[in-house]
């Protein structure tokens, strides 16, 4: 097993954990109104408010017999397993890479249709099991109908890294979201349910069944009016591009960056790079050392990460960071956005 591959999953795991509060969601107005307003309510519901948890109980027998509708609505608000809370947050942190890439305005609306297709699939696939004389209980509450439909595109838009293999299974970079995803969704035959249900509704709004896509849109008028009232408590600072994520993964980022291009190059290419040296002079330490700098990026490179919603600017440094390897440098810009 290469040392890369552990840093890599070192990475993975406690990157949450140190820069949840740091640049949480810079450019996802949405995730970030979602994430703390679920983590809040899951706090207060599960503690000092816990006499009100039974109005966050998603029952299909009181939306369905005692037309409870509003359930719906507030079985989203707050999980009541703390578990699912922090295994559904850390995945919603990861997932707000769609939010930048899409708009806040077509992701919000594509929550609302996550949200209608994973309810009435819900109710169906419960009414169902019912039929087949299942001994049901609530389906798990909390956003995960915003969570597993993102699975959809994350499976068939973020590049698939081969990063090694661990008793034989071959782990990537999209391993350890796919891990938390099959934690929360093998609890039990409800979390099955949702999960498969959210799945599903992320097909069907990548298909556009039913229009769906062109009947569900949030206008300019009403995203203006709500970035007006609620932009200053949901606005952060833009980090400086030249500024890695701060913690623990600063320093692991960096070893890995320095195994892979010492693979490439040969040993002690990074010898001197220390925190006073930021990667954008990365050209100018290479032709230090006598080190052939590398081609420039070609436009079908650059045009091809840029298509994925990566800046220009991001693109070209990460393109020369892994020697225009359009695999290495994909890696490091999903890895960046993280």
């Amino acid at each position: 097993m290469s040392r890369s591959f552990i840093y890599q999953v070192l990475i993975l795991c406690v990157r949450p954990c140190y820069n949840c509060n740091v640049y949480v969601s810079d450019k996802a107005p949405v995730c970030k109104c979602i994430l703390g307003a679920s983590f809040l309510s899951s706090v207060l519901i599960n503690f000092p408010l816990s006499q009100y948890r039974h109005l966050c109980v998603y029952d299909y027998s009181l939306i369905v017999e005692k037309h409870q509708l509003w359930r719906l609505i507030t079985a989203r608000v707050a999980f009541l397993d703390v578990k699912d809370l922090m295994i559904g947050s850390i995945l919603f942190y990861y997932f707000r890479t769609f939010e930048r890439r899409y708009g806040s305005r077509k992701f919000f609306a594509q929550l609302i249709g996550f949200f209608l297709f994973g309810s009435a699939l819900e109710l169906c696939a419960v009414h169902i099991c019912k039929l087949l004389q299942f001994n049901m209980v609530p389906l798990p509450s909390g956003p995960l109908c915003f969570i597993y439909p993102l699975f959809v595109p994350y499976f068939m838009d973020i590049p698939r890294i081969e990063l090694g293999n661990v008793l034989g299974i071959p782990m990537t970079g999209k391993s350890f979201q796919y891990f938390l995803g099959l934690q929360v969704a093998s609890g039990s035959l409800e979390t099955i349910i949702v999960a498969v249900c959210g799945i599903i509704s992320g097909i069907l709004w990548r298909k556009n069944f039913l229009k769906i896509q062109q009947l569900i849109v949030i206008p300019n008028t009403v995203a203006s009016i709500v970035y007006k009232v609620f932009g200053r408590f949901i606005e952060s600072a833009e980090p400086k591009d030249s500024v890695l994520p701060m913690g623990a993964t600063l320093e692991l980022q960096r070893q890995e960056r320095m195994d892979q291009i010492e693979q490439q190059n040969g040993p002690g290419l990074f010898g001197a790079l220390n925190d006073e040296i930021p990667y954008a002079d990365l050209d100018e330490g290479l032709r230090h050392r006598n080190v052939p700098a590398p081609d420039p990026p070609s436009d079908e490179q650059i045009q091809q990460l840029v298509d994925m919603g990566f800046t220009e600017e991001r693109v070209r440094r990460a393109l020369l960071m892994s020697h225009n390897d359009l695999n290495n440098a994909t890696n490091f810009l999903l890895q960046e956005s993280l």
